[in-house]
């Protein structure tokens, strides 16, 4: 997959092309702009256009077009080329084998076992990028609530809270949403939801958002029945659900409507083991095994951190 970069600033025009695009749009502000050297690509294959506004200086501004390469078949993950190609390696190894002499050289055997480790690595390869990404601090949330079934995006914090304490709450949700593969948060003090924010399930039909709040705090309970305490120096208690099995046995559809059916992974950390002023953070999200390791302990610091602050 390639990158057609489209540059112009005042009469003057250039053209260049990179060899990946970027991860995401971006606007960029720098004194100078550099450009490498310059590769041509054919236009026979489909491509998507974003545009970037880069600021150099303070006299002159730089519009970016950025095109994306892709198949352009609606409906299917660019990502899976790799798959496809490596199904139709084994076919047409299979079947030329099958065609074949009834005696097979051991040239042919050698050439037959490379081509199948080869179509093997294409088959695989989409799992292992997910597997590697997942290795990765999370770059922002990649799905909106509205397109997580069964969800409804919601903002209610509790009328019991101060107002510096709405203010934590407040920026806690957002860094989370912002910075992690996250679509849906809840917090809990004791045993009362104060706040819920994102992709909320049938819980956020309630009539108001303090009523909102009532009918999640009904799965406080639920919830905590399923944390352990982390043995790790960051002590703390823990409970991380990575995919749809782990859901369905911890009883996720009981939990008062919480979770949205399109949600495929919770992480719930809880700062002190024995307090009943203890803060629980339940994060939820679309995509299985949604945080790494590092983000799952940051989300235990945030959690302490909220913790201090509604003593």
């Amino acid at each position: 997959m390639q990158t057609s970069v489209t540059a112009s600033a005042g009469p003057r025009v250039h053209s260049l092309c990179l060899g990946r695009p970027p991860a995401c749009n971006t606007h960029l502000r720098s004194k100078a702009t550099s450009f490498p050297q310059t590769r041509f690509l054919s236009p026979a294959a489909p491509l998507q256009q974003n545009t970037v506004t880069v600021h150099a200086g303070s006299d002159s501004e730089l519009e970016l077009a950025v095109f994306r390469f892709t198949l352009g078949i609606p409906g299917f993950d660019d990502t899976f080329i790799p798959r496809v190609v490596g199904s139709f390696g084994i076919l047409i190894l299979i079947a030329n084998h099958l065609l074949g002499p009834d005696t097979v050289s051991d040239t042919q055997t050698r050439s037959e076992i490379f081509a199948a480790v080869l179509a093997t690595i294409c088959i695989a390869s989409p799992a292992i990028e997910a597997r590697l990404k997942e290795l990765e601090p999370g770059r922002g949330r990649q799905a909106a609530p509205q397109q997580v079934q069964g969800a409804i995006s919601t903002f209610a914090i509790a009328d019991s809270v101060s107002e510096d304490q709405k203010q934590e709450l407040a920026w806690a949700s957002y860094a989370l949403l912002r910075n992690t593969n996250t679509c849906g948060v809840a917090v809990f003090r004791g045993q009362q939801a104060v706040m819920a924010r994102g992709a909320v399930g049938p819980a956020a039909n309630a009539n108001g958002p303090q009523a909102c709040l009532q009918a999640l705090s009904k799965a406080q309970s639920s919830i905590k029945r399923q944390l352990t305490v982390d043995t790790s120096k960051d002590g703390g208690q823990l409970a991380y659900l990575q995919d749809n099995g782990a859901l369905s046995s911890a009883g996720v559809k009981d939990w008062a409507g919480l979770a949205p059916a399109g949600v495929n992974s919770i992480f719930m950390c809880q700062g002190a083991t024995s307090s009943e002023h203890s803060v629980l953070l339940v994060l939820l999200s679309d995509r299985p095994r949604a945080w790494s390791r590092r983000e799952r302990l940051w989300g235990l610091a945030v959690t302490k951190k909220l913790e201090n602050s509604m003593q």
